[in-house]
């Protein structure tokens, strides 16, 4: 540009000059040569605009340098702050609670001699889920899910599930900082002495420093901190907005925690290999679930992974494990195991997820003692399948089905007795991009030598995403 203008003045120069010697060199040789033209003002002129036009040019191009500049020093602390409110309303058969007493031990006398009948429960604690952070309605007499923060007691009600904030900075072009807190407001008797506050708190999910080193032969991501879960598939859609429904499956609570450690992430081929690994203080359970400990108790760390291949991007199959010390006892003798396998599909409008686990923690008991009085012992296995259409921009239909048969027993404390298979049917609605609207409704089928009780839930979710 800057060449372009001066060529253009010059040009201009050169003419006005040949203009204005043409009309000289007629008449008579002479022997004296003409004396010089006096200056001309109107070419005085064009040579200080000409002269001018020069050192604007040059001003415009520091402006520009110094512009890029500040880009490149802004790029890498550029942030953000996102979230979501999430509000519902949900109503409960019975008192709101999936587990009920064996009071004279008559379904399960074989515990009669070790374990009060008040304190055998049959049932799920977490089967009443009413929203995305699988709260149940409420905890009825549980001793090993105690922390209520609902506490319906069967009794509808409006709430506010979660004020969630995230945040996420760059730092440079391969690292970057993620956090997730979540706001919930609870309620509580301020007459209780063994109140905590007024009930409200706080929820750090993510907390965790990511980097993403520049290699050309595969993709790299290492994290360190409180980071997603890395077993089976659920785990990836755990906030409300990203949920297809409103609740967990049964199964979520082994494979949906936010663990504390270092994990790495490498993808090969176009993702026909994905390979994800951690170690963490202790297992990927959720914390509203027993096992689960962000600051470890022991000194041998679990060790968790999965190997998973997308083909022609539309189906995802996966194999996952974990293995380590139990958590919440001392002993690095104390294991606890966890595998499973998930497929996941992506057809058209139509999207499908199934999934199956199997694990355990072996627990500990002392000599003479009731089994598993030291440290508390688990077996479980579990499945579910999620089936979701887009019938139209606004509207999608889903259903699932998911199952659980788990035996948890602490001593002659408590034991837990669960054999059960759900069936949800829901829609979501999704009005422009800020706005989520869900329904849902779920029947509870307890199995086996577990009596059928009332613990069905109708729930729902309006999300409002900032």
């Amino acid at each position: 540009m800057k060449h372009l203008v001066l060529a253009l003045l010059l040009v201009s120069v050169t003419a006005y000059a040949d203009e204005e010697g043409s009309g000289s060199g007629s008449g008579s040789g002479s022997a004296e040569p003409a004396p010089p033209p006096p200056p001309d003002p109107k070419l005085q002129e064009l040579e200080q605009r000409l002269q001018k036009a020069e050192e604007r040019i040059d001003q415009l191009e520091d402006d520009k340098s110094y512009l890029e500049d500040k880009v490149k020093d802004l790029l890498p602390i550029a942030g953000r702050i996102s979230g979501y409110v999430d509000l519902g309303f949900f109503g409960t058969t019975g008192n709101g609670a999936g587990t009920r007493e064996d009071l004279i031990n008559s379904y399960f006398p074989e515990y009669a001699s070790t374990v009060p009948g008040s304190w055998v429960f049959m049932g799920d604690p977490l089967s009443t889920a009413v929203n995305s952070r699988g709260e149940p309605a409420d905890t009825g007499q549980s001793r090993a899910v105690t922390f209520d923060p609902i506490h319906s007691g069967g009794h509808p009600t409006f709430i506010v599930n979660e004020i969630n904030m995230q945040l996420f900075a760059a730092i440079g072009d391969t690292a970057q900082i993620n956090a997730s807190v979540g706001f919930v407001p609870r309620s509580r008797d301020v007459s209780n002495p063994n109140g905590l506050f007024l009930g409200d708190f706080l929820d750090v999910k993510l907390a965790y420093g990511e980097w993403r080193p520049k290699i050309d032969a595969f993709s790299l991501t290492l994290q360190a901190g409180k980071f997603d879960s890395v077993l089976g598939y659920e785990y990836r859609a755990l906030e409300s907005p990203d949920r297809i429904g409103i609740t967990p499956s049964l199964i979520c609570r082994y494979t949906c925690g936010h663990p504390v450690g270092v994990k790495a992430r490498a993808r090969f081929f176009d993702d026909l290999l994905i390979a994800n690994v951690a170690v963490t203080n202790g297992s990927h359970f959720m914390e509203q679930f027993d096992f689960s400990d962000e600051t470890d108790t022991n000194d041998f760390k679990t060790v968790a992974g999965r190997l998973s291949s997308l083909i022609a991007h539309k189906v995802e199959v996966g194999v996952s494990g974990a293995f380590g010390a139990q958590d919440w006892q001392d002993s690095n003798s104390v294991y606890q195991w966890h595998y499973g396998a998930d497929v996941h599909v992506e057809w058209k409008d139509l999207e499908a997820t199934a999934e199956i686990v199997q694990g355990r923690a072996e627990g500990k008991t002392s000599m003479g003692g009731v089994h598993c009085d030291v440290a508390a012992c688990l077996h479980y296995t579990g499945a579910y399948g999620l089936l979701a259409y887009r019938a139209t921009n606004l509207l999608i239909p889903y259903a699932r089905v998911d199952w659980r048969d788990a035996m948890h027993q602490s001593g002659a404390s408590f034991v837990y007795i669960s054999d059960l298979m759900r069936a949800t049917l829901g829609l979501r609605m999704e009005i422009g991009t800020r706005v989520i609207v869900k329904v849902e409704a779920t029947k509870n089928q307890e199995l086996g030598r577990i009596p059928q009780f009332p613990d069905d839930v109708i729930t729902s979710s309006l999300i409002l995403k900032y």
